[in-house]
């Protein structure tokens, strides 16, 4: 197994197509820098993935699969059942193709430097990508770890001390680049309101094209179709999405709804059962049936 230096020159003086080498560099980040090996606690998710390139998770799959065929990376991918029952990821690891040609260093790698040391410390020989340890707060997540996801503005509390907790935004408000997109934020707030009170907390950071995208598909589908759509897939998805871009493909998708046709949002817990509607009619109708009954009876008496 190569070290991390060695993979990353072998893959900058590739022909890799450029999102290629982008996928590959990027998973190299998470690997040791003598070993090349990258920890269980480090595997990145395709949602990691694809929040660290900014690719869509098609191209994220399309260019891992070329990366693979390629002979640049490994996959050992588990089970369906261990995927679902055990949230097991894939496992990356980094190779360099048989005949590729390594360029040699032009000197010390960036980060191999030798610590300086100061008076009364001695500092060992240190690597980039080498973790220290440092003191953090408990529960804190490792590297790698997905943070779990929050409607944007949304605060998490971490508690420091027995009996102190502080504000620890997950996600900064949906960024907007000009007046447009803030027009385009205001039209998909419904949107927003509405998969956060369903309990789908993601990112909203988007860009332009995204936002009018957005926009286009509340108009030519409507809220209530985009919310039910992203809440099957939600609780069909391997792990919690993190970005609301990950509905994207299938909104796109769905049909047009006729103009004036949308559906309407319910509360949570409103919807009545079919079968508690007809016999809801059946006791009404019972109700009238007797109600005639009694009054032809007082006309015969």
């Amino acid at each position: 197994m190569p070290s991390r230096f060695e993979y990353e020159r072998a893959v900058r003086n590739s022909d890799l197509p450029s999102l290629s080498r982008l996928l590959a560099l990027t998973i190299a980040t998470w690997a040791d820098v003598r070993t090349g090996r990258i920890p269980d606690r480090h595997q990145p998710s395709l949602t990691v993935l694809e929040e660290a390139t900014g690719m869509a998770r098609a191209s994220v799959r399309n260019h891992l699969n070329k990366l693979e065929g390629a002979g640049w990376v490994l996959r050992d991918r588990p089970s369906v059942a261990a995927a679902r029952a055990e949230k097991a990821r894939t496992h990356y690891k980094i190779r360099i193709p048989k005949g590729v040609v390594v360029p040699e260093s032009d000197g010390e790698e960036l980060g191999q430097e030798i610590a300086e040391t100061r008076a009364g410390d001695v500092l060992d020989r240190g690597s980039l990508g080498q973790e220290m340890p440092q003191p953090r707060a408990a529960g804190a997540p490792e590297l790698g770890q997905e943070m779990p996801p929050a409607r944007a503005g949304d605060a998490l509390k971490s508690s420091y001390g027995p009996e102190k907790s502080r504000e620890v935004q997950l996600h900064p408000a949906p960024a907007v680049a000009s007046a447009a997109d803030a027009d385009a934020l205001r039209t998909v707030q419904p949107l927003i309101d509405e998969m956060t009170r369903r309990g789908m907390r993601v990112s909203w950071q988007m860009q332009t094209g995204d936002w009018r995208e957005l926009v286009h598909l509340i108009h030519t589908r409507s809220v209530p179709v985009l919310v039910d759509h992203a809440e099957r897939v939600w609780r069909s998805a391997r792990t919690e999405p993190y970005s609301a871009r990950y509905f994207l493909a299938g909104w796109r998708g769905l049909p047009d709804v006729p103009a004036g046709s949308a559906p309407i949002l319910r509360p949570v817990g409103s919807h009545r059962s079919t079968t508690d509607q007809r016999v809801q009619q059946a006791i009404e109708a019972g109700r009238r049936l007797q109600a005639l009954a009694d009054a032809q009876a007082q006309e015969n008496r």
